[in-house]
């Protein structure tokens, strides 16, 4: 065989090896969307099977089993049986004991604002009511009887509760269960992808950082600002997106539970977090902080990063983390 001849079937081989090696390491992505945990739900995922379409399928399916037992809206929900039980001890549930345990971090770190006991006032308040109304004080007052985190007891084993209390973890179980379908996502080899619930959102496996926007709290079709993150997560709570207004007055859902009431003069919260269930929970326990305070009382929090609009003068400013700039935060103020 000649030197050409040789030279050729060396440049063969490698050409076939090439090929043979992109063919079976070769990837399949697919971007899908379905109405769960009252938003758009979208899943972005990338894999080396062709299967990619049932894969995805069965992460809603995933989403949905926790989200049947998690929502206190629906009565066969586990939350909502506790809810409505006249006992007071329950066995613990594994997903329950997680989001009690960052739940109980929340409270202290608020000084009880936070607290998912709130339910009973929540009601009173009927966000999702085509007529929501401010409540009567007196029955304020009333349900109030019935918040304190402190009064519950809980370990990994059971669940101690007085009668009449209430649990709501919607400031929490959204972010959860995006970790946890994060999680399931990479045991199917699923190797790269985002799960995006509009204010809470995860992304894992990329090698370039993606671009975020935060939504601006009174133009709804336009952004405050936008910052790149690279495989973490990202939680919003904002006076946009449950409330009504009153007389000119905005009362909005989330309520400080140490008065009942929609916390005052604040627009909205982001927080960078690699847990979605943590970024949920500190976007929710900021804003109902005072946001001077806020800056100074997370600095030792790890992975941790915040942007904070409130109003000043009737105009939205902002305080942020230092990390912010790393992530190239851009504003638009």
């Amino acid at each position: 065989m000649s030197r050409k001849e040789i030279i050729s079937l060396v440049i063969l081989i490698l050409v076939v090896g090439v090929g043979a090696y992109r063919y079976f390491n070769r990837s399949f992505t697919e971007t899908k969307s379905k109405y769960l945990l009252d938003t758009i739900v979208e899943v972005s995922a990338t894999s080396q099977s062709k299967m990619i379409n049932r894969q995805i399928d069965s992460v809603f399916a995933y989403i949905e089993k926790l989200e049947a037992k998690l929502d206190e809206y629906d009565s066969n929900s586990l939350v909502s049986k506790i809810n409505e039980s006249s006992r007071t001890s329950f066995p613990m549930d594994p997903d329950i004991y997680q989001m009690l345990i960052i739940a109980d971090s929340l409270y202290t770190l608020t000084d009880g604002s936070f607290d998912v006991t709130i339910k009973p006032v929540f009601d009173l308040w009927g966000f999702s009511s085509e007529t929501p109304a401010v409540p009567d004080s007196n029955l304020i007052k009333d349900e109030m009887k019935k918040v304190g985190f402190k009064k519950l007891r809980f370990d990994s084993h059971r669940l101690y509760k007085p009668t009449g209390m209430k649990l709501s973890f919607g400031a929490i179980a959204k972010g959860f269960i995006l970790d946890k379908a994060r999680d399931y996502m990479l045991s199917l080899g699923l190797n790269k992808g985002y799960i995006n619930c509009r204010s809470s959102m995860t992304f894992y496996g990329n090698s370039i950082p993606q671009i975020v926007y935060i939504q601006h709290p009174r133009k709804a079709d336009d952004s405050i600002a936008s910052f790149k993150i690279n495989n973490t997560s990202v939680g919003t709570s904002g006076d946009y997106q449950q409330f009504f207004e009153i007389d000119g007055i905005r009362y909005h859902h989330i309520l400080d539970a140490k008065t009942g009431y929609p916390v005052s003069n604040m627009y909205s919260v982001t927080v960078v977090n690699p847990s979605a269930a943590w970024a949920d929970g500190y976007s929710t326990a900021l804003f109902l902080m005072d946001p001077n305070t806020v800056i100074q009382k997370t600095k030792a929090i790890k992975d941790f990063n915040a942007v904070i609009y409130y109003d000043q003068d009737g105009s939205p400013v902002s305080l942020k983390t230092l990390g912010m700039k790393d992530l190239e935060l851009s504003e638009k103020l």
